[in-house]
């Protein structure tokens, strides 16, 4: 299904999920009932995507997520890249997102049907920390997704496989994610840490649409309601980098994000929290290997190869 609609004054082209090009689905081995999903794909014009959800539970991975949420009681402005969400369906459902044109949605899903959940193993474990008016939906949990589980999903979407050797790659690596996320939540669940590590990911969220600002570790610590010592722990844990390190990412991968466009490097180097564009360009180039501006000829010589 396909066709465009329109939004105001505004067109957009209409998709369901399985609709779009970089859509994979494939059935695990541990269960027939039981399968993964994956995109990772850039929007070449306004889309807006539906999805349809099935009973069962659902742990899905955004790497980047460059959307806004059409879902009724769903903060349309929050931030969902490099977040994790559990969210428990007792009846099928639909969502919808909306992708601007140039825009990156890269997500992994995993379903597992609710007659074979062990309760015991995992739905205890579950947090609801995410606020929605879908009443279809029992239970929703977000949060940041660890660096390794993402590494994971990153392989996933850099996977040049074709054929059999693909989906025997998407299968094993979805398994990986999976086992990884049930062992971390068994070996972590202490509810005060959870709830920490919570409030942390909220602040980690807020300080991803404001890049422009400074960020001590002590203005994250009070936002967070925690800690210096805590906030380092904490960090290892959740997102397996040093805040440090973890905001250098952030930022760079932003400033990527914004090089595809044609925002001044100086302007772009502001947005992303450094005062310099000196500064900016070597950090830039020591971390990618080339500077701003070559990174965004390289980017204008493969549109038009």
């Amino acid at each position: 299904m396909c066709y465009a609609a329109s939004m105001g004054e505004i067109i957009v082209s209409y998709h369901s999920v399985e609709d779009i090009t970089t859509f994979e689905h494939f059935n695990l081995d541990f269960d027939a009932q039981s399968w993964v999903r994956s995109v990772n794909h850039r929007f070449l014009e306004d889309t807006l995507v539906e999805n349809v959800s099935k009973p069962g539970l659902y742990i899905s991975m955004f790497g980047k997520c460059q959307g806004q949420t059409l879902n009724n009681g769903m903060d349309q402005q929050r931030d969902y890249s490099h977040q994790y969400m559990v969210a428990l369906v007792d009846q099928s459902c639909s969502g919808h997102m909306r992708f601007p044109n140039n825009s990156v949605w890269q997500t992994l899903s995993i379903m597992l049907p609710l007659n074979t959940l062990h309760e015991n193993s995992l739905l205890p474990q579950l947090h609801s920390n995410f606020p929605h008016a879908v009443p279809q939906i029992r239970l929703a949990e977000l949060g940041p997704v660890p660096r390794d589980i993402l590494r994971c999903c990153e392989a996933i979407w850099d996977c040049t496989f074709k054929g059999f050797e693909r989906e025997l790659f998407i299968k094993a690596k979805a398994q990986e994610v999976l086992a990884l996320f049930l062992h971390k939540r068994r070996q972590h669940h202490r509810a005060p840490e959870t709830s920490r590590m919570i409030k942390l990911g909220n602040v980690l969220s807020h300080i991803k649409t404001n890049l422009a600002q400074d960020w001590p570790l002590s203005t994250v610590a009070n936002l967070s309601g925690s800690n210096r010592t805590y906030v380092k722990q904490d960090m290892k844990e959740l997102i397996g980098l040093s805040f440090r390190d973890w905001l250098k990412q952030v930022r760079l991968e932003e400033a990527c994000e914004q090089l595809t466009g044609n925002i001044s490097i100086t302007e772009i180097a502001h947005n992303v929290g450094f005062k310099s564009q000196a500064h900016f360009a070597t950090l830039f180039k020591s971390e990618l290997g080339v500077t701003p501006s070559e990174y965004r000829q390289s980017l204008f010589m493969k549109r038009n190869t």
